[in-house]
């Protein structure tokens, strides 16, 4: 589900972790490669925790588990592009 803010270039999702493995590193290294080529900042709240999307160490201390519900916020001026590339990094690891 994407959701559009009033800013122009403000995009939010929300992911079921598809792993069983959650974020484990591997996970985390993939994600960081796959959203580096965009320059929108990308935050990553899993509860009340609130990661980096560009930062393997913030990301792997969300403690994301197998169904677990994560909230991406994508703000730049290529957000939906960059939210287009991590759906299909999520579907991808179905």
């Amino acid at each position: 589900m994407i959701e559009t803010h009033s800013a122009p270039y403000v995009r939010t999702i929300e992911i079921d972790m598809p792993n069983s493995f959650g974020f484990s590193l591997l996970q985390a290294t993939k994600f960081v490669q796959c959203v580096k080529v965009f320059h929108s900042k990308i935050q990553v709240r899993n509860s009340e925790i609130l990661a980096n999307g560009r930062n393997i160490l913030e990301l792997l201390m969300l403690g994301v588990s197998w169904e677990s519900k994560l909230k991406i916020d994508v703000i730049g001026s290529d957000a939906l592009k960059t939210v287009e590339s991590i759906e299909h990094f999520f579907n991808q690891e179905t």
